[in-house]
């Protein structure tokens, strides 16, 4: 089921599926910020991270010596959410944990997605509440497809040319950046990334790796920019992983800025889901939060 959000500069849809922002329509300035899903790149606006982020090797975990299934991004973008909380410029979405959940993630959760609207963007905040008796490990994160750059209604635009501004980085002129195999685990290799006053070049094969990984480099919020350095907007999170993503095409016109508490398995690992890198822990009836800001 599809809800509205709308204050006076913005008007926001969202999905209960996946509790997935679908549209961020900017009323000033007449424009879309938010990506068409189009299927033919990519069918997805901003899928939720839970409870696991990209891929795990051989796409399995292992908990107390028994082997689980493990989805790619986890379920948590594949469920539908249940509306606990609305108001013109707030919403909150929520799931607990079922058999058919116990039977992948053994683990008694709530989950609330909390999206607040303000006057230059949404506040997003998460909480994640360990409902069981034992120890509970979860990674979550943001996967949001940012119109790359914003275009107004019926034009089509291309990524190519515009930037990205990393903040958190001080004087580094570059970072390396985790590299994905073709199974999309992380290797031992890394890529540079080279910035010029925090920025680089969206270039025609920047995504022909798969995503761009930031591991524990200081980042403290990502932003698109146009050409002339102009930011259009910017994701703010103190989450330890940043990933950076499009589809290889160029003629994708998106780019998704997320913001990672958790990281994808590296090649190889064959350890217990409480010794992945990342891995959050939560004790029995304690509830965890994070979150993150959109400015527009």
């Amino acid at each position: 089921m599809r809800y509205t959000l709308e204050n006076d500069r913005f008007k926001v849809v969202l999905d209960s599926m996946g509790a997935e922002i679908k549209s961020v329509w900017d009323k000033q300035l007449e424009l879309e910020h938010m990506w068409s899903g189009d299927p033919a790149y990519w069918g997805k606006t901003a899928p939720f991270l839970f409870p696991f982020i990209g891929k795990l090797e051989k796409e399995r975990f292992i908990y107390e010596g028994k082997v689980f299934p493990a989805d790619k991004h986890g379920f948590g973008q594949r469920v539908e959410y249940e509306v606990t909380e609305q108001t013109a410029d707030r919403i909150c979405f929520c799931i607990r944990d079922t058999d058919a959940t116990r039977e992948k993630y053994p683990f008694s959760f709530e989950l609330e997605i909390v999206y607040m609207l303000q006057a230059d963007g949404i506040r997003e905040n998460w909480y994640v509440k360990n409902t069981g008796d034992k120890p509970m490990y979860f990674s979550v994160g943001g996967h949001a497809a940012f119109a790359c750059p914003p275009l107004r209604e019926g034009a089509k635009g291309g990524r190519v040319g515009q930037k990205i501004r990393l903040y958190g980085v001080g004087e580094k002129t570059e970072l390396q950046s985790l590299r994905l195999n073709d199974r999309g685990v992380i290797t031992e290799e890394f890529w540079l990334v080279k910035l010029d006053k925090g920025c680089f070049e969206i270039t025609e094969g920047l995504f022909d790796g798969d995503a761009l990984i930031f591991d524990r480099a200081g980042i403290t919020a990502a932003a698109l920019c146009d050409a002339q350095d102009r930011e259009y907007v910017r994701v703010e999170c103190d989450a330890p992983v940043w990933g950076i993503w499009s589809h290889p095409d160029s003629g994708a016109g998106y780019v998704c800025l997320e913001p990672w508490y958790g990281i994808c398995d590296y090649a190889g690992y064959a350890g217990e889901l409480s010794e992945r890198p990342h891995t959050q822990e939560l004790s029995p009836g304690e509830t965890w939060s994070g979150g993150n800001s959109m400015i527009f």
